[in-house]
């Protein structure tokens, strides 16, 4: 099947770089560009699309605001943002993730078009090819129907599994490894998420520098969980939840006068991914005795996390999925289902309950609370 394509940007230059740039990826056919997110909506009220460039930052009509009105008008089309590296555009960006847009990628900064052409056809490559994995509903194309959701690429045929929790779970620390879909997901999460929560959290979501330190605070302003971008250092407190920041590889260090630190690196990728979730999972894994670990896997492409639960899985902790049907990208789950170490899989709004679940049973630790005033 070809996706239809909408590119909207109010920089020509950009529209036709990403254009040629569309134009070398299979199974996409551009069908309409605009300059900015009114003229947009005076398209789609004629025609129909499978996916939006949507460019971040735009006179008129910017990219946050066309996107709430895409979401009011049901268009089934799959968002992908183009920003820049601004503070403000990471803040935008972000909005946008948290309200749906399936991924971002950055605007290339080069002086040469031929370069950043193929900048752009690298980072929309793999971003695509997922999309089209995607089996279309025949409502997809209905641009203000509401259709059934979408199935995630590569849901099983199998059932759900949910096995009990080990008896001797007595978490000291979270462990979350998340992608494609993060934003969105994690904002469900947080939330909900009720606190003060006894142990800390430690995240690992695929973005680049900056846009970790933007979804922090926005994550920080709307949960009873405090929410921050890590430092290399840090002493980790309760109710606390760390992001990676983008560019670093995070690991978990046990310090005989701190108790538990945060440490950074700029080691190489592990699995295309800086920070990595995999990385920060096997640094927690002879760290804890069994059961004082849990393990979420969340939304995203490609296999991250995998390995390291697996590891954690033979120290004895205990692994969470997040299920096919609510994740906008099936992979990272998928990997570790596919090798069965999960102990329970959760839809998304099951999440935010299962932490609450695994805090009751956590022992007191001897760590700050990161409590709110």
């Amino acid at each position: 099947m070809t996706l239809k394509a909408l590119i909207v940007d109010d920089m020509a230059t950009y529209r036709s770089i990403i254009t040629r740039s569309m134009a070398q990826i299979e199974g996409v056919e551009v069908v309409g560009k605009a300059s900015n997110g009114k003229k947009a909506l005076d398209f789609l009220a004629n025609h129909d699309v499978d996916l939006i460039t949507l460019d971040v930052e735009m006179p008129i009509m910017d990219g946050l605001a066309t996107l709430k009105a895409l979401r009011e008008r049901r268009c089934k089309a799959d968002v992908i943002m183009l920003s820049g590296l601004s503070d403000q555009a990471a803040q935008l960006t972000i909005e946008c993730l948290e309200l749906g847009a399936i991924d971002f990628v950055l605007k290339p900064q080069t002086a040469s078009f031929i370069e950043n052409q193929n900048q752009l056809v690298e980072s929309l490559k793999t971003i695509i090819a997922t999309i089209s994995k995607k089996t279309p509903s025949p409502q997809r194309r209905q641009r203000s129907r509401p259709g059934p959701p979408r199935p995630r690429e590569g849901t099983p045929s199998r059932p759900r599994r949910a096995l009990a929790a080990p008896a001797s779970l007595r978490p000291k620390i979270l462990l979350i490894g998340v992608s494609t879909g993060g934003p969105k997901a994690l904002s469900v999460v947080f939330d909900q998420l009720e606190g003060p929560l006894p142990f800390p959290i430690m995240i690992v979501q695929h973005m680049p520098a900056k846009f970790t330190r933007s979804l922090a605070e926005s994550l920080d302003r709307k949960s009873e969980v405090k929410v921050v971008e890590a430092n290399d250092g840090d002493v980790l407190e309760g109710n606390t939840a760390y992001i990676a920041p983008g560019g670093h590889h995070m690991v978990l260090l046990k310090d005989s006068d701190f108790g538990l630190v945060a440490g950074l690196s700029s080691e190489p990728p592990v699995n295309s991914c800086r920070p990595s979730a995999d990385v920060l999972f096997e640094s927690a894994a002879p760290i804890f005795d069994p059961g004082e670990v849990a393990v979420l896997v969340m939304t995203g492409m490609g296999r991250d996390g995998a390995a390291g639960a697996g590891a954690l899985r033979k120290s004895g902790a205990f692994i969470a999925s997040q299920s096919a049907e609510t994740c906008t990208i099936y992979g990272m789950p998928k990997a570790v289902e596919d090798l069965g170490l999960q102990h329970e899989v959760l839809d998304l709004d099951e999440i935010a309950p299962f932490i609450q679940r695994i805090a009751k049973s956590s022992p007191s630790l001897l760590l700050k609370s990161g409590a709110r005033a």
